[in-house]
């Protein structure tokens, strides 16, 4: 059980609970990691360009930059290395003890058991995605009503977990690329060059444009969203985002008589 309260209420609204401290903390680590990787990275690859070389001296320069990138590089791949033995613990503790209580320990129910976890996808998010491409082309009036975790945050939290062990092993080569030379043919050296620079340039595309608008730069978020930092949703928010389990925790809470309709387009206009 969580020891947050599901709901709070602040300055008269209800505010609704998403995410720890423990995960505000986790993400912090990412994004300010990804962030000074991206910037003492990225200024090497394009060496030529006019802009590299003032960001590049601001961030130290030959001297320092790339300390702060090899830096920046292990508390990446120490927090991934970190969430998944906090998960593999969680899941053993939560699921595979819960079985073994109950004498239902079976490779299937194992699986099932994974699949059930609400970051992993599910038979929802595809019928999610079809029911949002019926509703951006108007054969619906009415938005996905997404459950706790939508397709598009599973898709945002799973985006490292194949990233972070491709960049991570590539640039742990570059770094060691002297010592590694002596054992290994060039070829490994220019692949892990490649798969380095191009998977970086990914993951940034992906994080400012997709990403970032998603969370901060859409309409209803702009400048920028809150629950990252407090840990909690608006009401309207709820609604909007995650309308499944709005009404699923107002029940919970015995608010059912003031569970407030999904907002859609066709409000507008009258549908």
């Amino acid at each position: 059980m969580s020891k947050y309260d599901p709901i709070v209420y602040k300055d008269g609204k209800r505010l609704f609970y998403r995410f720890s401290a423990h995960q505000r903390v986790q993400h912090v680590v990412l994004f300010s990691s990804v962030l000074l990787l991206a910037i003492t990275g990225f200024p090497l690859r394009h060496a030529e360009e006019a802009w590299a070389k003032p960001l590049y001296n601001m961030m130290g320069g030959t001297e320092y930059a790339p300390l702060i990138h090899r830096a920046a590089g292990t508390v990446l791949l120490g927090l991934f290395v970190y969430h998944t033995i906090y998960w593999m613990v969680k899941f053993y503790q939560n699921q595979i003890c819960k079985l073994k209580r109950e004498n239902r320990l079976t490779p299937w129910n194992i699986v099932k058991e994974f699949f059930s976890q609400e970051m992993v996808p599910n038979k929802k998010d595809l019928v999610d995605i079809v029911h949002l491409w019926k509703y951006l082309l108007y054969f619906t009036n009415r938005p996905p009503r997404h459950e706790r975790m939508s397709w598009r945050e599973k898709f945002d939290y799973f985006a490292p977990y194949w990233g972070i062990p491709i960049l991570g092993p590539a640039g742990v080569a570059l770094w060691w690329r002297d010592e590694l030379s002596h054992i290994m043919p060039g070829i490994v050296l220019n692949a892990a060059y490649i798969m380095h620079t191009d998977e970086a340039l990914l993951a940034v595309l992906f994080l400012f444009f997709v990403h970032w608008y998603n969370v901060h730069y859409a309409p209803e978020k702009f400048p920028a969203a809150k629950v990252w930092l407090t840990g909690y949703l608006t009401e309207d928010e709820m609604i909007h985002e995650h309308y499944a389990d709005y009404v699923k925790v107002m029940i919970a809470a015995g608010l059912e008589e003031e569970i407030k309709p999904q907002h859609f387009a066709g409000e507008r206009y009258g549908w």
